[in-house]
């Protein structure tokens, strides 16, 4: 998938999303078992539920609709417990919480780090755990999840 069609996509409903005070956290669109799907995740400091997925959709259907934007599936939703941490933004509102972080087979180092999410910038993430304080390129991070006990 273009990156381009996924901005596109995001700039044509972020605003819409937010207007429902929500924000998008993450636009998927892929191809699953022969059908074309389109997933919006949503989050808001109060929750998600299935009524304010249902209001996102129909807010934004028609926009992604006029854009001729195929898909078989729109599907709108949370990004769950272990969302994906992808702005400063979100390292900022979830700095303190536990985090799951996935390194590049070129990292030389370990492939995973969890641990306490302490500090970021924009070359840096810093995780606390159980063998202190690890400091981690973001160019080498595959991925950030949060990682709760669950």
């Amino acid at each position: 998938m273009a990156k381009s069609k996924i901005d596109l996509i995001s700039s044509m409903i972020e605003e819409p999303i937010r207007q429902l005070s929500a924000e998008l956290v993450e636009v998927e669109y892929r191809r699953e078992a022969g059908d074309q799907y389109l997933r919006i995740f949503i989050d808001r400091e109060a929750g998600v539920d299935l009524d304010l997925c249902s209001r996102v959709s129909r807010a934004i259907k028609g926009l992604v609709d006029e854009q001729g934007i195929e898909y078989d599936h729109l599907e709108v939703s949370s990004p769950g417990l272990n969302r994906k941490l992808i702005s400063n933004k979100d390292f900022q509102r979830f700095n303190g919480q536990r985090v799951k972080v996935k390194l590049s087979k070129r990292f030389d180092g370990p492939r995973q780090v969890v641990g306490v999410l302490i500090g970021h910038s924009e070359q840096v993430l810093k995780v606390e755990n159980e063998q202190g304080t690890v400091e981690i390129p973001r160019s080498e991070i595959t991925v950030v999840r949060l990682h709760p006990d669950l």
